[in-house]
C-alpha cells in the first residue's frame, strides 16, 4: 500500500468541519499515513490545518449561486492534484467525474451519506418540476458512479440496495460516532429528555411539544433540553415560541447554546436520561435513515424514545435500548415520556444496554476499518 498517495475529500453540501468527514474519515485516513484535504463549506474561504489534515472552506451560497461555489470547489479540487478523490455528494460527484477525465489515473470513490434524489424530491419547498429534474440528474449520476466510480460507499444496508442492484463495488461504512469515555456513571443521572438537532417538524419538535403537553399534568416538573437550530425552511420558531407560551411549557423547555465541538455535546447527553428522535415518515431519506444521534445517545448511554422506522428498529429492537413509537401521533409519544418518568431505573438500564452495544459494535473503530480496506485495495 502506497502511503505517499494523496487524498482530495470534497463536499458542498456539509461544513468543512462536519465530525463525519472532518473527524473520523479524513482523520483515520490521516492517521495511517496518507496526505489528506478537505475541501468543503465555511462562513469564507480560507485555508486551515486540523490534526495534520489541510482543510480548505469554501463560502457557502444559497439557491441559484450555489454554482459558484461549486465552481470554487472544482478549482480548488483540481488545484490539489489528488490521486484520489472522495466526493460526498453527487454535485462533487460530477466535479470527480469531470477530474477523472482530465486525469484517468485519479482514483474516484463517491460517498452517498445521504438518499440524495429522494432528499431532493422531498423538498417540499422546491416547485414539483425543479424536484423531479433534480431527482433524475442525481439519479443519472449515481447510476453512472455505480459503473464508473472505483468505489461507492453508503451509511446502512437499507439505502445500498440501489447500487447493489446496479452492480457497484459497494461498501458501508456507518455513520458510527467515536467512543467516548463516560465521565459520570450511567446511573447517576438527571431525569430529563434530549433533543439534539433541526428544529423541524419533519423531525418531529412540534409533536413533541403536543406531547409534554399531555404528560405535564402528571409529571408537572417533565424537562425537555433542546440543543439545535430552527431550520429557516420550516418556519416553526414562532410556532414554538407561541405554543410554549400559551401551555406554559417555559420552565419544562430549555434551549442551550449550539455548539459543534462533539466534546461538549457529549457533556451534554451525560446530564439527561433519554434522548429523543422523532423523524416523520413523509420523507423517503428519513424513513431510511440511520440517524448519527441514535449512535451518540447510545454512546452516552442514554435510553432512547425513537420512530418506528426500518434501520432505527432494527438497532433498537436489537440492542433493547429503548421504545419504539409512531412519531405522528402526540399521546404515542406521551406515552413513552412517561414510561420513562415512571420507571427511571428501567430507563438507565436500557441506557446501559445501548453503551454496551457502543463499546463493542456501533463505534467508530469498527466502521473505520472498512474505510481504510477500501483505500487499501485502491492504493495497492
Amino acid at each position: 500500500m502506497d502511503f505517499n498517495k494523496h487524498i482530495c475529500l470534497l463536499t458542498s453540501s456539509y461544513p468543512a468541519t462536519y465530525s463525519r468527514f472532518l473527524n473520523r474519515e479524513a482523520k483515520s485516513l490521516a492517521q495511517i499515513g496518507f496526505r489528506v484535504t478537505l475541501i468543503g463549506l465555511g462562513e469564507k474561504m480560507e485555508t486551515c490545518e486540523f490534526n495534520g489534515i489541510k482543510v480548505i472552506k469554501i463560502k457557502e451560497r444559497q439557491k441559484f449561486q450555489k454554482v459558484k461555489t461549486l465552481v470554487e470547489i472544482a478549482r480548488m479540487a483540481i488545484a490539489e492534484n489528488a490521486d484520489i478523490y472522495h466526493c460526498i455528494d453527487p454535485w462533487c460527484l460530477i466535479i470527480g467525474f469531470t477530474i477523472k477525465k482530465r486525469k484517468p489515473m485519479a482514483r474516484l470513490i463517491y460517498e452517498s451519506s445521504e438518499w440524495f434524489p429522494q432528499q431532493y424530491l422531498d423538498r417540499s419547498n422546491l416547485p414539483l418540476f425543479i424536484r423531479v429534474l433534480v431527482w433524475l440528474i442525481i439519479s443519472y449520476f449515481e447510476y453512472k458512479a455505480s459503473h464508473r466510480a472505483d468505489a461507492v460507499i453508503e451509511t446502512n444496508l437499507l439505502r445500498a440496495q440501489r447500487f447493489i442492484r446496479r452492480g457497484a463495488n459497494l461498501q458501508i461504512v456507518p455513520n458510527y460516532p467515536p467512543l467516548t469515555q463516560l465521565k459520570m456513571p450511567v446511573e447517576i443521572r438527571n431525569p430529563w429528555f434530549i433533543y439534539t438537532g433541526l428544529i423541524c417538524r419533519p423531525r418531529g419538535f412540534d409533536r413533541l411539544l403536543m406531547a409534554l403537553t399531555l404528560v405535564k399534568p402528571k409529571y408537572p416538573r417533565i424537562k425537555l433540553i433542546v440543543r439545535g437550530e430552527f431550520d429557516p425552511r420550516d418556519n416553526i420558531e414562532q410556532w414554538v415560541k407561541n405554543y410554549i407560551k400559551q401551555h406554559q411549557l417555559e420552565e419544562n423547555v430549555q434551549f442551550v447554546e449550539h455548539f459543534d465541538s462533539y466534546e461538549k455535546i457529549f457533556e451534554l447527553l451525560e446530564t439527561c436520561l433519554c434522548g429523543v428522535i422523532l423523524l416523520q415518515p413523509k420523507r423517503g431519506n428519513d424513513w431510511t435513515n440511520q440517524p448519527n444521534k441514535l449512535f451518540e445517545f447510545m454512546n452516552a448511554g442514554l435510553a432512547v424514545i425513537a420512530s418506528n422506522f426500518p434501520e432505527i428498529a432494527r438497532i433498537v429492537n436489537e440492542t433493547k435500548c429503548g421504545w419504539l413509537i409512531d412519531p405522528t401521533r402526540p399521546e404515542e409519544i406521551a406515552w413513552a415520556l412517561e414510561q420513562v418518568l415512571a420507571d427511571p431505573k428501567g430507563a438507565i438500564l436500557r441506557g446501559i444496554a445501548g453503551r454496551k452495544y457502543a463499546e463493542t459494535k456501533y463505534n467508530w473503530s469498527i466502521a473505520e476499518k472498512t474505510l481504510t480496506y477500501i483505500y487499501r485495495q485502491l492504493t495497492n
